[in-house]
This record gives C-alpha cells, structure tokens and sequence, in this order.
C-alpha cells in the first residue's frame, strides 16, 4: 500500500517550495492540516537557487514585464499583476531575507548569498511540516483509473510509490548557460 499525501510536489526547488509553502498557509489560514511533501530527483535539492546571480540569487528585478517571459503574454501578465516585484520583495522579507536593490534593478538578498535565500525556503517549509524527500526521482504520475476515493493520482519512485489527493509539477525548466 503507497502512503497517501493530500499534495504531492514534484521539484523541491524555488518554485516546489514556494508552491509547499503556499499551500501549507493556505491550509493553515483555512485551519485545514494538510499532509504536503516536495519529492526532488536530487539529494541536494536547491542547486539552481544556489547557482542563481553567481551565487547570490537574484530574487527579481525592480521592473518586470510581461516581455521578459516566454510565454502567452495575457497569462503572464495575469500572473505579474497578482504577484509582482515588490509583491516578491515583501514575501522573501517576511521570510527573513532582507533585500536590496542594485543599480539596474536587480533585487538580491543583503547577505549577498544564495544560501540564505534556501536556507529561509526550507526552515519555512519545516515549520509549516512540509515534507521534503530528496533523491526521489518520480518516474511516473498517474491518474488513479478508475478514480480511488483516498487518493487522485499514483506517483511511482524509486522507493515505490506515493498516493496523492493532488499533484504540483514543479520541475523546473533549462538553465541558461
């Protein structure tokens, strides 16, 4: 029997733990426990955070345009108008990351380190008892045929498998060279 989750994240990087957290907030806000886990292939998960503006991750840049992004430019600037720069500015700061900004508009962290950008994700990520499970490479997601009553979908691993009541597929895109 495959232990039961009610949100699997596929990716424990910047945007699996951002979607960890919100959700556990979310929840939290509801007064709804939720049993969330981040699943990452790696076992030291945070590599791109970690490499990010040379090592001192650039959070976001002062001025953001939809133009920036590859992608349907109505949903992007859907999604910019809903969380924007200085949106992004206050959340890190609420997670005790202060920022600042550098000539050019580049935001990074006043520590001038990546880690401590990581470091704030994953201590928000424990307080909220959002799991993380390095080195789980999921192979598969798949739609429970037909539809099991405690659990939406099956991922499967190499450990076995996860059943979850929803699935968040953050696994990242390429990284510029």
């Amino acid at each position: 029997m495959s232990r039961l989750v009610d949100i699997a994240i596929v990716g424990a990087g910047a945007a699996g733990l951002t979607a960890g957290i919100a959700a556990a907030e979310v929840a939290a806000a509801a007064d709804v426990r939720l049993r969330i886990v981040a699943l990452d292939a790696v076992r030291r998960f945070g590599a791109k955070i970690l490499a990010a503006g040379g090592g001192r991750c650039n959070i976001t840049n002062e001025a953001i345009e939809p133009d920036a992004y590859h992608g349907p430019r109505n949903i992007i600037r859907n999604v910019l108008r809903g969380f924007d720069g200085r949106a992004t500015v206050r959340w890190f700061e609420s997670l005790g990351v202060p920022l600042k900004r550098e000539p050019g508009g580049k935001v990074f962290p006043v520590s001038d380190s990546a880690r401590s950008v990581l470091d704030a994700l994953v201590s928000r990520c424990e307080s909220l008892d959002v799991q993380i499970e390095p080195g789980l490479r999921v192979a598969a997601v798949k739609r429970q045929e037909p539809a099991d009553p405690a659990s939406d979908f099956l991922l499967h691993h190499k450990e076995g498998s996860l059943a979850a009541r929803r699935v968040i597929l953050c696994t990242g895109g390429r990284s510029w060279p």
